[in-house]
């Protein structure tokens, strides 16, 4: 049986300045029909910030939705038809001052896909050099440089929450060999 759903109307659409939230009714394989609520997201891009080996920077800001004040790499939101390298450049210069001398991609997925269409580009950035901090009018943050193996520690201890930094340490922390300081 093809598992495929097909879309047949949209119940109801809100459009925020950053995201949008549909319900949508579609005919399942088996000929029922069901709603199905999602969060519409443009993708975004993170980017892990070697600035020597062994060592990354992170940032600092407080996530409203936890209630927490988290440190996570550096991410942010793709503008409408950005393509994911030039929003990793804008993100990593915005918050923590540096460029680039090379970027690298570690890996792209579906934070949650069984409610939202968001898709998070991870990449490392290496050969970093300075810039200018220019954070978004509503950014609060900082930035620090972290040893890897204390964050890695805090993965292992389960202290770290933030998915994408999870995600994107561990993916780095398998593949470290392939990128160059």
């Amino acid at each position: 049986m093809n598992p495929t759903e097909k879309f047949l109307r949209r119940k109801f659409e809100h459009r925020g300045k950053a995201v949008g939230f549909h319900i949508d009714e579609v005919r399942l394989p088996n000929g029922h029909n069901v709603t199905r609520e999602y969060l519409d997201h443009p993708g975004a891009t993170a980017v892990i910030p070697v600035v020597s080996p062994g060592k990354i920077l992170m940032v600092r800001q407080y996530r409203y939705p936890v209630k927490q004040i988290t440190w996570e790499i550096p991410a942010g939101k793709l503008d409408k038809g950005e393509a994911a390298i030039k929003c990793v450049r804008r993100e990593l210069e915005e918050e923590t001052g540096y460029k680039a001398g090379r970027i690298q991609k570690l890996l792209s997925y579906w934070p949650t896909a069984a409610f939202a269409n968001e898709i998070i580009h991870i990449y490392v950035a290496t050969q970093l050099r300075p810039g200018r901090v220019n954070p978004d009018e509503d950014e609060f943050l900082s930035c620090r440089a972290w040893p890897l193996k204390k964050l890695y520690a805090d993965i292992d201890a389960g202290r770290m929450k933030d998915s994408k930094t999870l995600i994107a340490l561990l993916a780095y922390r398998a593949r470290a060999g392939e990128f160059r300081v």
